[in-house]
């Protein structure tokens, strides 16, 4: 099982809307994923047709957090990291 050598904090935190971040693992492989907001997501999305309503397709590399900081990005991603789950929620780097 690879598990995580680090991560870099690829957005702003401060910005609105999703924050990406590139981990990279022992053995060289790097991987990606994005945290964001409920507020986030309630802007983008796409519309369900004859609605004003938006609708998100789950995406394993999608981390939603009520608040993004940089101790909490840590912690989710650690946590995942200990409970063997990073690789499953992140995505290639192409």
């Amino acid at each position: 099982m690879n598990s995580m050598r680090g991560y870099t904090i690829d957005d702003n935190l401060n910005g609105i809307g999703a924050v990406e971040v590139t981990v990279e693992f022992f053995g060289g492989e790097k991987r990606w994923c994005f945290f964001i907001t409920p507020e986030s997501l309630r802007a983008v999305g796409d519309w369900v047709p004859g609605t004003e309503v938006r609708h998100h397709i789950g995406e394993r590399h999608m981390i939603v957090l009520e608040k993004i900081s940089e101790p909490l990005i840590d912690i989710v991603l650690n946590d995942l990291d200990r409970q063997g789950l990073l690789m499953r929620h992140t995505d290639a780097v192409e």
